[in-house]
């Protein structure tokens, strides 16, 4: 039988519903340790298209560079984490502001870091890299999500499909029900509860003049291109305890300012 506590640990309490601005998603905690600072530094992570209204390009005068040049800047998100009480019910929670890390477009994920420094409930495990040739067509998922803005909804389904291409970017097809509000959720391996997706998509079918959405046919992100955003950003403390975070926003500095020189 199923330990539904364990199951509850490992894949609800690390989901939090995102707000930002009139958009709203989900975000999955895939990073939880003691801050270097104070408190814990907790990182969750989201679609682009979750938060991409609370993300501004402007051109701004540098007085260093002497031109213009596009500067994103950005605007605080919401993250709402949940209580739960006797058979994982949710009563509540508390709503923490995060701030936009890093994106990327058409990746289509975004990381964010919570202003909170209490310890999270919780953190997702991400599935191991390189590891993805020992999953097959057929394994049970389960994907965990705030639909329609509700509290963590979990539906069931199996593996369906690899190596879908939309956009020239890989995704993968489940049968586990999604719906708007479920982007930037996780697809988790139900024998292992390891976290092998973002939803991102759901299938769509044209009926007369409008689109209907096709609730049991999603598409993810795959663990692949997640530990590849991780890389990019230069944010591999998340996933590798080789790095820092110190050591890390000490790199993106440095590599922004040597764009910066490069300008000149």
């Amino acid at each position: 039988m199923e330990d539904l506590e364990k199951r509850h640990k490992a894949i609800a309490l690390p989901c939090v519903r995102v707000r930002a601005g009139q958009a709203g998603g989900s975000g999955t905690i895939i990073y939880n340790a003691p801050s270097e600072d104070r408190g814990y530094s907790i990182y969750a992570l989201t679609n682009y298209h979750v938060i991409e209204g609370c993300i501004k390009i402007e051109n701004k005068w540098s007085s260093l560079l002497k031109k213009y040049k596009k500067v994103d800047s950005f605007e605080a998100v919401e993250c709402h984490l949940f209580n739960y009480r006797w058979g994982q019910r949710a009563v509540g929670g508390s709503i923490i502001q995060a701030d936009i890390m890093a994106y990327d477009q058409e990746e289509d994920l975004a990381l964010l870091k919570l202003r909170g420094e209490e310890k999270a409930p919780s953190v997702a495990t991400l599935y191991p890299r390189n590891k993805e040739r020992e999953l097959y067509v057929g394994e049970r998922v389960i994907c965990v999500g705030a639909g329609l803005g509700e509290k963590p909804v979990q539906t069931e389904g199996i593996l369906s499909q690899f190596g879908i291409e939309i956009s020239r970017r890989e995704f993968w097809l489940s049968s586990a029900a999604s719906i708007f509000g479920n982007s930037g959720g996780a697809l988790f391996l139900k024998r292992s509860y390891e976290l092998i997706g973002v939803p991102a998509r759901i299938a769509v079918s044209m009926a007369g003049f409008s689109m209907d959405p096709i609730t049991h046919l999603s598409y993810a992100i795959p663990v692949t291109r997640i530990y590849d955003f991780l890389d990019e950003q230069k944010f591999r403390f998340v996933y590798d305890a080789d790095y820092t975070e110190k050591g890390e926003a000490e790199l993106r500095e440095k590599l922004r300012t040597e764009e910066e020189e490069k300008q000149k």
